[in-house]
């Protein structure tokens, strides 16, 4: 999926939200970058995380960031432009060069699930990441996403529509084998649970709901009026107080073996 134009507007408003703040936030304690480490954060979007990582690795570190999106890049980019550590670049995972030396902790949030050749892409970071280097990776297991409470058809079908957005939507069942094989060690894997009890703007499924909708409206079987109707019937399930999201994005983390 192209997250470019009204889609990386949308997914900037998300990340912005009370839910992601909360997971950024969990997903940077894992990270645990320190002053003087080189970390690579590939699909940096608009560099929330990138941003802290620069602070965090300090003057003497370095942050690399890449995403395919130039309009993701730009944004990152004067976002982190007062950071010198910081180093914001458009490119392709499965093409990454010039990096330099391997780095100490490569990250990827919502990243590899769109990549068609994943086990091509984590082959690819663990080339990047010194031995000894660690590997923090948020992914969403989409198959495990519960949505209630507004128009149960209209539901269903842009869900259904929405598991045509990734190559890979339940990334993490596959994750720890690639990882293994690429040659990374120690894989754990904790749920970063998120539950929605309002259809508010400030929650994630707010942000979910605008993403799954523009991108089934490039699909022949879902209209905008099929849209307005399903975003009402979330608002009125949110006032009559029937209206619950929960979703279960995965934080997979291992070392890099020598």
């Amino acid at each position: 999926m192209d997250f470019s134009g009204e889609m990386a507007a949308i997914q900037q408003q998300l990340a912005r939200s009370h839910d992601m703040n909360v997971r950024r936030t969990r997903v940077l304690e894992t990270l645990d970058a320190a002053p003087g480490e080189r970390v690579l954060e590939v699909g940096c979007g608009s560099g929330l995380y990138l941003r802290d990582v620069g602070v965090a690795v300090g003057p003497t570190g370095a942050a690399v960031g890449v995403d395919t999106s130039e309009d993701q890049v730009r944004v990152a980019g004067a976002h982190c432009a007062d950071l010198r550590q910081v180093d914001v670049r458009v490119g392709d995972l499965l093409a990454l060069g010039g990096l330099g030396q391997p780095f100490d902790a490569t990250l990827s949030v919502q990243v590899l699930e769109y990549v068609a050749n994943v086990a091509a892409a984590v082959a690819g970071l663990a080339d990047l990441t010194r031995p000894g280097g660690r590997f923090v990776n948020v992914a969403t297991n989409w198959g495990a996403l519960f949505w209630t409470g507004g128009n149960t058809a209209l539901t269903a079908r842009i869900v259904a529509t929405w598991d045509e957005h990734a190559p890979h939507p339940n990334l993490p069942v596959a994750l720890p084998s690639l990882l293994e094989t690429s040659g990374f060690g120690g894989v754990r894997q904790a749920p970063v649970t998120i539950i929605n009890r309002h259809f508010d703007p400030n929650t994630f499924g707010y942000g979910a709901a605008r993403l799954m909708a523009a991108f089934a409206l490039t699909r022949a079987d879902v209209s905008s009026l099929d849209v307005e109707a399903w975003f009402s019937s979330l608002e009125e399930a949110d006032a009559e107080g029937r209206y619950f999201l929960s979703s279960v994005p995965v934080l997979t983390t291992a070392t890099r073996l020598g």
